[in-house]
């Protein structure tokens, strides 16, 4: 179970936010620090639980918190498109330089060859780590933050 002490509803949103439809940073990066790899297990099927002197509109705070994730998600799914196009140009310019390479180190000096054909090898390697280390990491944060998307909310309202 995630806990949350609260004093007021207020304290859930973000307080330059009169429509309270944002997220507290706060509150957010709490929740947040509960999709490391090695909480989000534990935290699966959870619960959070919010421990307040007031009453709240718990469904009001679960879309907000819904939208706070979504938005997180999407701004993932954007970083990895850029990623993926950058891979894209960085795999064909390292291929067109490699290709190069070779074919003017039939006509022309053995150095000028392998320097084009070293920085097409190095556009390639940069598109496969774009792939395989930077997407990665950004897909484990996407599915690390679903889980805080479809979390139950049990409120507990604590009498003075």
């Amino acid at each position: 179970m995630i806990q949350l002490r609260i004093k007021n509803e207020s304290d859930l949103y973000n307080p330059y936010d009169p429509s309270q439809t944002k997220i507290n940073e706060g509150v957010y990066r709490y929740l947040k620090s509960y999709c490391s790899a090695l909480e989000a297990p534990k935290h699966l099927d959870d619960t959070l639980q919010i421990i307040t002197d007031n009453p709240i509109d718990a469904e009001r705070f679960q879309r907000v918190l819904q939208d706070a994730v979504k938005s997180d998600i999407a701004e993932f799914d954007r970083q990895i498109a850029r990623n993926n196009r950058r891979a894209i140009w960085e795999a064909i310019i390292g291929v067109f330089l490699c290709v190069l390479g070779i074919i003017l180190s039939l006509h022309l000096d053995e150095l000028l060859m392998t320097v084009i054909s070293l920085l097409g090898t190095m556009g390639i390697k940069d598109a496969i780590t774009i792939e395989t280390t930077f997407n990665h990491d950004i897909r484990i944060l996407k599915k690390l933050m679903s889980p805080i998307s479809d979390i139950k909310l049990e409120v507990v309202q604590r009498s003075e």
